[in-house]
């Protein structure tokens, strides 16, 4: 069985833990050389720096028509208008302008002492790493909050998993995808009969991959029963406890290839079995399974669509 990697509900949950992080970096247009904010205008250069010029409807400069011409701050601290006319200016009125520009300015954006912003790249301590210039700091915020709170939820609460053999079927057929539910094994109650789990199969069980260390050896089966139970197979129906159990949830709803003598699961075990009990490896081969090897409980079925549903347990083993 294979962990789960595409549509499905921890789409959902990278939607959420993404929003959840950091805001992303804010960038501004490199490629346009004028930017006009708040009655700013914010002209870039090749070094990098902004210059900032006010630019200011002085109240005694009109057109025959009655309409303002821009009038902007000269180096003397005069005021120079677009056809070069001058006007002075009193020292409130500089302090107001000075105000406005240092208020404007503010408004723009934070910045360190080089003058760059720091909602593009970052803090300057993140700005001085090797690559601090073209990865930004808050970019790797988000993605380092999204990747850890989905590991967490990925190994507390519930994982995503999708089915790739025939050995649960009809229960579920190749492809289809579940949510494994974890708190119900670790806080409310042990395994019972009737459970579909999924677990790491028991050592020597499969053979190990040296060539692939990540290989995801992950098995669903159906707990049949638990510590201190008889399980047998006799006349293509299992024997629980001497108690022939109805079955309609397995394929051909008996067992044709196989029968398996009396076992007894010892303390801290329990038996299972896939629901296509002619083409499963499960315990009737490889004997009881540890609890300790549970991962979680499957709990609901969310693809495809039209089998959407709780993963019910099975009443007939109880």
């Amino acid at each position: 069985m294979g962990s789960w990697t595409t549509p499905g509900l921890m789409a959902a949950f990278s939607l959420a833990l993404s929003a959840y992080g950091a805001p992303l970096a804010r960038k501004t247009n490199s490629h346009s050389p004028v930017m006009r904010i708040r009655g700013m205008k914010l002209r870039k250069f090749s070094k990098g720096r902004p210059q900032i010029s006010i630019a200011r409807l002085h109240p005694a400069q009109t057109t025959a028509r009655g309409e303002h011409t821009p009038v902007r701050a000269g180096a003397d601290g005069g005021f120079n208008d677009d056809f070069g006319g001058g006007h002075g200016m009193n020292g409130s009125e500089k302090a107001g302008v000075e105000e406005e520009s240092s208020g404007s300015a503010a408004s723009l954006s934070k910045s360190d002492d080089d003058g760059i912003p720091v909602e593009e790249y970052g803090p300057k301590w993140w700005r001085n790493l090797p690559w601090g210039q073209w990865v930004s700091f808050y970019d790797v915020e988000t993605v380092v909050w999204a990747l850890g709170l989905s590991t967490l939820i990925r190994l507390v609460i519930a994982e995503p998993r999708y089915i790739p053999s025939l050995s649960m079927y009809p229960t579920f057929d190749i492809g289809d995808r579940l949510i494994a539910e974890k708190v119900t094994y670790r806080f409310q109650r042990d395994p019972f009969r009737g459970d579909v789990i999924i677990f790491e199969p028991s050592e020597g069980v499969v053979k190990k991959s040296y060539f692939n260390p990540f290989a995801d050896n992950v098995f669903i089966k159906r707990i049949v029963a638990v510590a201190g139970d008889t399980v047998e197979v006799k006349n293509g129906k299992l024997r629980i406890n001497d108690i022939e159990r109805d079955e309609p949830y397995i394929k051909d709803g008996k067992i044709k290839s196989y029968e398996l003598g009396k076992v007894t699961v010892p303390n801290g075990y329990v038996f299972v079995m896939g629901d296509n009990r002619d083409n499963s490896y499960d315990s009737h081969v490889w004997g009881p399974l540890p609890v300790k090897n549970i991962l979680g409980r499957a709990s609901w079925k969310y693809w495809p669509p039209r089998s959407f549903g709780e993963v019910k347990r099975a009443e007939g083993l109880e």
